[in-house]
């Protein structure tokens, strides 16, 4: 399983800096093009793009919520076959490993962190919070949005009994 560190940190590095507003049509056009990515097609469910970066399937996408969105997700390694399991995760965690110590150096030390089956990074920002994870066979950067975040984390603590 290939990942592309230099894209990933290169992604996270523009969010960022990148002035959100967390509209579809005002965003995701500034986004693309400040990347080099192109825009692709939209439906009333989201809008996807195609990436520069070095993977098999160069892809995000965008979740859409009328005119805006809350999370911009892009897979910074190949796609991997789901069997079997242990040389799966093995792949998955070494990937997961290579990008975020390509991360540390420019997001500095994550806001928060979990391990195991679902792991997880993230860096909080004024505007985004920048979230390296490992979802099934992919490791993927989640660019979401503060109120994303916000109903995220009130959804967790709900899950758990905590409200």
């Amino acid at each position: 399983m290939h990942v592309d560190v230099e894209g990933a940190v290169r992604t996270a590095r523009l969010a960022a800096e990148f002035d959100w507003t967390w509209y579809l049509d005002k965003d995701l056009p500034r986004f693309c093009d400040a990347a080099g990515w192109n825009l692709g097609e939209s439906t009333e469910y989201g809008t996807d793009m195609c990436t520069d970066l070095r993977v098999q399937r160069p892809h995000a996408s965008a979740t859409r919520c009328k005119r805006m969105f809350d999370e911009l997700s892009v897979l910074v390694s190949d796609e991997i076959d789901p069997f079997p399991w242990a040389q799966r995760w093995r792949s998955l965690v070494d990937g997961f490993a290579a990008v975020g110590n390509g991360l540390l150096p420019v997001m500095g030390n994550p806001t928060r962190l979990a391990p195991g089956e679902n792991a997880m990074m993230s860096w909080e920002h004024p505007r985004v919070w920048i979230e390296l994870k490992i979802v099934f066979n992919t490791v993927r950067l989640n660019l979401i949005s503060q109120e994303g975040q916000a109903n995220a984390d009130a959804a967790a603590r709900y899950e758990a009994g905590d409200w």
